[in-house]
């Protein structure tokens, strides 16, 4: 027990020096420059009574859209923890990168322990933490989403080994809820991740003495991983329709085919902070590391030697021999993702396209290089072998890597006031990310040849609600993220304009009377007419169907799981009773 907290004790202090250019004051310059105001946003909302949150009133131009529709918010939900507990946004955020590097530590070394013994977990969860891959996520992506994924994937893998060797329920029903939090970190991790998980699941399911059992639980576990986030991904595939979203992120400059890496950058590429495009032209590196490679094929070599030339293995030193091969194989599977030697399979699999960069499979090949560090401990056998090669490594890592953990610049005169004043959300924030905003509107392009809706800066609404002074006045305006109440005295049959994007759920009442609205303009804006005289309105983002059967499936898979631990429980008191 002491040896294990000192171990985790070690992977703390590794992650907080790895972070320490976090804590500088301000921020540091990111391509994703828009998680200060997102977290703010879901704030707002949450705190207006939003349940889950979908809605955010700010981006988009000043004319609010459906983000979190889209966009899994595990990571803003546990901003949002930290900024109950007292902390800024700026400072929230801050914690979620550094949470990220330090709970993937813990989660590798758990797996990895569980493998091929404490010193291997330590060895892969130092690996895992220092990967170039998990530097360009955080310090010149800006990525908090991806970065926070790293956390489950080695969860998900442990969790079915564990399931696996003990064929206690427990932990078919972990390996379902690790991946439904996958899912809600982070969807486009999730689904890569699940073109990759049957061939380790495959493997368990071979080596397994009960097979149709664990194919039963397996799949149970994928149906709590669709059950649980079914709130998030249900609308978001059926309501995406609505949106920009395909046109904006499966043509042009976010095709796919355009960003594949070549081989030379995964062995070594120039670092940089510049963006990914097509050829050789990637202002930033895909570097997997070169030890990453070397060890990976190290220990492939050295675990079929062992297992040719050892005639006397115990059952478990020959799964634990396998399982380095096979997590050899999925690390060349993921490396091949990457380039364009795979693109028939992109184009086979066509919701693959929503990847936009086929780089992102460097996570996986960085979740099985990192593990297969600690195999090659395991391997060695000799306890003094292990040591000298543990020190070996750690140098050879640390060398040519410490030095990627650092952001190009500063900005530090940003504070939270900076970063979420509305006239910042508005306009440097919604111009670099607005592909949820209603379909119809029409585009143009930036200066960069980048898509960008046909407005400027200065068309940004003041306004929530707009009609002509000469027809109608507007009295007790109470705006909201998602509920707008006023009071109207109309002089004659007035139209009235809301600057607010028009999308499903979205409900007018006039008199409490249910009233339809129309969306007939360039910006698919709410428009309305009243008759003369005073009105009361309200304006409401509600649930619609889809989403309604979306957060029941959610409640129920939540509560079938719930009672399903009870009744074991039962069982489990029973049986010691009888006893």
């Amino acid at each position: 027990m002491k040896t294990n907290l000192l171990l985790l004790l070690v992977i703390f202090l590794f992650s907080v020096f790895l972070s320490l250019p976090i804590v500088k004051l301000g921020l540091y310059q990111m391509h994703d420059d828009q998680q200060v105001a997102r977290l703010y946003l879901f704030d707002k909302s949450a705190k207006e009574g939003q349940f889950p949150v979908r809605w955010v009133d700010e981006l988009g131009f000043g004319f609010g859209y459906p983000l979190f529709v889209f966009y899994p918010p595990l990571v803003y939900m546990l901003g949002e923890v930290f900024h109950l507990l007292g902390f800024g946004f700026i400072d929230s955020v801050k914690l979620v990168f550094f949470f990220s590097v330090f709970g993937s530590g813990i989660a590798m070394f758990i797996l990895v322990k569980e493998l091929w013994g404490r010193l291997a977990g330590l060895t892969a969860s130092l690996f895992y933490m220092v990967l170039p891959y998990r530097a360009l996520d955080i310090y010149v992506r800006g990525a908090l989403a991806e970065a926070f994924s790293f956390v489950w994937l080695p969860l998900i893998l442990w969790s079915y080994h564990m399931f696996y060797k003990t064929r206690k329920h427990i932990y078919w029903i972990l390996s379902g809820l690790f991946l439904a939090l996958l899912m809600i970190t982070h969807n486009l991790i999730f689904l890569p991740f699940m073109l990759i998980l049957p061939f380790y699941l495959l493997f368990l399911i071979f080596k397994s003495a009960e097979k149709r059992k664990f194919i039963v639980y397996c799949f149970l576990s994928i149906v709590l991983s669709l059950g649980i986030p079914a709130f998030f991904w249900i609308p978001a595939i059926l309501e995406k329709k609505f949106t920009l979203v395909d046109q904006l992120l499966l043509t042009n400059l976010a095709d796919f085919r355009i960003h594949f890496v070549y081989l030379q950058q995964l062995w070594n590429w120039t670092w940089g902070f510049g963006g990914s495009a097509a050829g050789l032209a990637d202002g930033i590196s895909f570097k997997i590391g070169k030890l990453h490679i070397i060890v990976s094929l190290a220990t492939f070599m050295l675990a079929l030697a062992l297992l040719v030339k050892s005639k006397k293995l115990s059952k478990l030193s020959i799964v634990n021999y396998q399982l380095s091969i096979v997590f050899v194989l999925l690390f060349i599977l993921s490396a091949f993702m990457t380039t364009f030697y795979s693109k028939f399979v992109w184009e086979i699999i066509k919701p693959l396209a929503y990847l936009q960069f086929p780089w992102r499979f460097l996570m996986f090949t960085g979740l099985f290089s990192s593990a297969l560090t600690g195999a090659l401990i395991y391997l060695l056998r000799v306890t003094i072998f292990r040591l000298l090669a543990f020190f070996l490594l750690m140098i050879l890592l640390l060398l040519p890597n410490l030095k990627l953990f650092k952001p190009e610049s500063y900005r530090f005169d940003l504070t939270d006031e900076i970063a979420t004043a509305k006239s910042t959300i508005n306009w440097d924030v919604s111009k670099t990310s607005f592909e949820y905003i209603p379909k119809g509107i029409g585009l143009t392009e930036d200066e960069f040849g980048h898509p960008m809706i046909n407005l400027n800066q200065y068309q940004i609404p003041m306004q929530k609600i707009e009609v002509s002074p000469e027809t109608a006045k507007i009295y007790n305006l109470e705006p909201s993220s998602s509920k707008i109440k006023f009071g109207i005295d109309a002089f004659s049959r007035t139209t009235v304009k809301a600057n607010v994007f028009s999308f499903p759920g979205w409900n007018l009442e006039i008199d409490g009377k249910p009233m339809s609205f129309s969306d007939n303009n360039p910006f698919k804006l709410i428009t309305f007419e009243v008759d003369e005289g005073a009105h009361d309105i309200v304006l409401e983002f509600k649930r619609t169907f889809i989403r309604n059967l979306a957060d029941f499936v959610s409640f129920f898979t939540m509560l079938a799981i719930i009672s399903s631990l009870i009744f074991l429980k039962l069982i489990k008191i029973k049986t010691k009773l009888a006893k």
